[in-house]
């Protein structure tokens, strides 16, 4: 009985952290939709600022003055992804647990 108490609580558990991540998640895509947009933008502007006379050139002074916009773009767009895996996980988890309890459960009918 305690087993299936414990599976319970687990699957209650990890239901809560389950919505509170996808209810986060949208607000995590729109940052990194926004970093990203933002990096691009600053990306376009500087290459078109460069006087470089090649294009490798043009690219490298632009990435040196878009620096912190790229890297804010690449912070909020691993975040996102993180938190992607992170609910796939839970879901994976929450998967088993409730196959555990269906097990135990149908184990007790038969018993």
């Amino acid at each position: 009985m305690s087993d299936l108490i414990n599976i319970e609580k687990e699957l209650v558990r990890l239901g809560g952290a389950l919505d509170l991540l996808t209810t986060d998640f949208e607000g995590l895509c729109r940052r990194a939709a926004d970093a990203r947009s933002d990096y691009d933008i600053a990306w376009a502007k500087a290459l078109l600022k460069s006087n470089g006379s090649a294009k490798d050139i043009r690219e490298s002074e632009a990435v040196q003055v878009v620096e912190t916009e790229m890297r804010e773009a690449r912070i909020a767009e691993a975040i996102r992804d993180a938190a992607k895996e992170r609910i796939r996980a839970l879901e994976s988890l929450l998967t088993v647990h409730q196959s555990r309890l269906k097990w135990l459960d149908e184990g007790k009918r038969f018993a």
